[in-house]
């Protein structure tokens, strides 16, 4: 993985894992507990607000249980046709060049 490339300001730039890490606490075969508080904490972060970094990649790459409860919320709201990455970053995109029309600067 090429860390170079990473902005921290800019999640668009961190890979996604392909699947989710063995301790993942969305999806993995043996979850990190969490306290019923701090899941709530990062489903309401998945849910409207940002991503969530994998531990097991160090915080460099994309959780993939995280992205992939992203993916089904933001379906099932009708942000997106499908629950799949390459609908994610087509809204994304879409998005991203309306700022960008509204304010070239930020570019």
């Amino acid at each position: 993985m090429n860390n170079r490339n990473l902005d921290s300001k800019d999640l668009r730039t961190y890979p996604v894992q392909p699947k989710p890490c063995k301790t993942c606490p969305f999806e993995g075969e043996e979850p990190v507990e969490l306290t019923p508080r701090r899941y709530e904490y990062f489903i309401n972060n998945l849910c409207g607000k940002g991503q969530h970094l994998c531990h097991s990649a160090n915080n460099k790459a994309i959780c993939r249980g995280g992205r992939n409860i992203q993916l089904r919320w933001l379906c099932a709201i009708g942000a997106i046709p499908e629950p799949t990455d390459e609908a994610f970053n087509a809204a994304i995109n879409e998005v991203m060049s309306k700022v960008n029309l509204v304010n070239p600067e930020k570019e």
